[in-house]
């Protein structure tokens, strides 16, 4: 069932994506804190640590692409450097063919440290439990890019 809702999650997503372009993916309306290449590259960001933890063996939270995408960041701090919107949608496709393919062995294996989310009182000491908070996730800011989407084509 999981491995259903991460493909439906990530069908629904890339088809509210295709047709949004790098000039309407930085656009960030006044009333909200960060645009859609900012909600996508979190997204991949945090998909990456909930799901492996580790890419090619080092640990997602010491990736270049926290600079620009971990929480508590925003647009500001984009530099030029981070990956294009383009680059993003293909990292998405990419990060989905990953998951799907290894996602029943992840879930019988422990973290290398738990996740612990103070505020929400969640403790994740194992890839079945952050891989089902991944969805979550997921799906969270998924709804973020559909209304800043919506509300981007309404100031159209």
């Amino acid at each position: 069932m999981i491995k259903e809702q991460f493909q439906n999650s990530y069908n629904l997503l890339n088809k509210h994506i295709k047709d949004i372009d790098e000039e309407k993916a930085i656009f960030q309306p006044d009333i909200v804190n960060n645009n859609i290449k900012w909600q996508l590259g979190h997204l991949i960001l945090l998909n990456d640590f909930l799901v492996f933890e580790t890419i090619n063996e080092e640990k997602v939270l010491d990736q270049p692409a926290t600079k620009y995408f971990l929480w508590g960041t925003s647009p500001t701090n984009f530099d030029g450097n981070e990956p294009s919107f383009k680059e993003l949608r293909l990292l998405l496709n990419e990060q989905f063919n990953r998951i799907f393919n290894v996602l029943e062995n992840q879930l019988q294996k422990d973290r290398n440290e738990p996740i612990i989310l103070k505020d929400a009182d969640i403790v994740m000491e194992n890839f079945n439990e952050s891989i089902h908070f991944a969805i979550i996730h997921m799906n969270r800011h998924f709804g973020q890019i559909v209304l800043l989407k919506s509300i981007i084509n309404k100031l159209d």
